[in-house]
């Protein structure tokens, strides 16, 4: 009776959402003479006993020991490898662009907190790398596992990274801080097998209490006396909940107000002619201060009114002014 041989199977990842980075084919038990077909964006790495082996770009393979040479060299230890079935597993990996979105809370090298979010955009660069660190040694073969793993070492690695610079740094040049913590993070992503092609801050913003806390500090204001202006209790647990709260108006205005406190400490201005008062209740607040310390009331109506700074000469100007009268800068609206 003459033996029937099964047709060989066809090992394939039809992934159409075009969402997907990783995936395991369900088939462990190879037999040669099996397809293997690799579409675009995709390629197919083999693996054994959590090792990354040979590596096949797009394309249609038939499965022997002259196109798996890694893996040939490691069956043939076995005896009787090259008779069927033999044991293997195929790793799909996507080669396509990969983008999200990230935010978290972190501190400055002096302590100072912070609330950031952003985007970023990444893709695989080292194949078998990328199949060795995550699909052999963490076992993860869906997008979910991947995205959960992901996100969680990213903004942790961003968080690190933000540690290591001072608060005026962070704060007045996001276009710079975004590419520093992009080179950090991307030697960390690295090991991975994975290329970090852009970050990019949307919003980075410490507590009002920090920033009216600095503005005093910048100042010249004795540091005595800033629990007693600013209205500061809790600094760590102030953060406000929720991501993107408060976010934009640090990049916005950070700059001119350093430039205010600058101004201020050069004139030997007191504290006292500088506070502003609430017409709610009477208290006083500095001009970094969006709510009233004592009362909470909103700042807005009583900041509407009062003269500010050429953020290009420093000289005295109207609210509504669109350009300096002293040097002729115009003014952001």
């Amino acid at each position: 009776m003459t033996q029937l041989r099964l047709m060989p199977d066809i090992i394939e990842w039809m992934d159409e959402s075009g969402t997907q980075i990783v995936w395991r084919h369900p088939k462990d038990r190879m037999t040669w003479g099996d397809y293997l077909t690799v579409r675009q964006n995709q390629v197919a790495v083999f693996m054994k006993d959590g090792k990354a082996y040979d590596v096949f770009m797009p394309g249609s393979y038939v499965i022997k020991t002259n196109n798996i040479p890694l893996l040939t060299t490691v069956l043939s230890r076995i005896a009787g490898y090259e008779k069927d079935p033999f044991h293997a597993e195929v790793i799909f990996i996507s080669t396509a662009d990969f983008k999200g979105k990230f935010g978290g809370r972190s501190q400055t090298k002096e302590l100072a907190p912070l609330q950031f979010h952003g985007d970023y955009i990444f893709r695989v660069k080292d194949y078998q790398k990328f199949a060795y660190e995550i699909a052999g040694n963490r076992r993860i073969f869906s997008q979910e596992a991947f995205d959960e793993f992901f996100r969680s070492f990213f903004v942790q690695k961003i968080s690190q990274a933000l540690s290591n610079y001072s608060i005026v740094d962070v704060l007045q040049n996001q276009e710079k801080t975004s590419q520093l913590v992009k080179e950090e993070v991307g030697r960390e992503l690295a090991q991975f097998g994975i290329e970090l092609v852009t970050v990019k801050f949307l919003g980075i913003d410490t507590t009002p209490e920090y920033r009216d806390r600095l503005f005093w500090m910048r100042a010249g204001v004795d540091p005595n006396k800033i629990m007693t202006f600013s209205g500061m209790k809790d600094i760590a647990g102030a953060m406000p909940e929720g991501s993107g709260a408060g976010f934009g108006f640090a990049a916005a205005v950070f700059p001119d107000l350093l430039k205010q406190a600058d101004e201020v400490k050069e004139k030997g201005t007191t504290e006292e002619e500088v506070l502003i008062k609430c017409n709610q209740c009477g208290g006083y607040f500095s001009p970094a201060a969006k709510f009233c310390p004592h009362c909470g009331d909103p700042t807005d109506d009583e900041l509407k009114g009062r003269k500010k700074f050429c953020p290009n000469c420093g000289a005295e100007i109207d609210v509504g002014a669109r350009f300096c009268p002293a040097c002729g800068y115009r003014l952001t609206k």
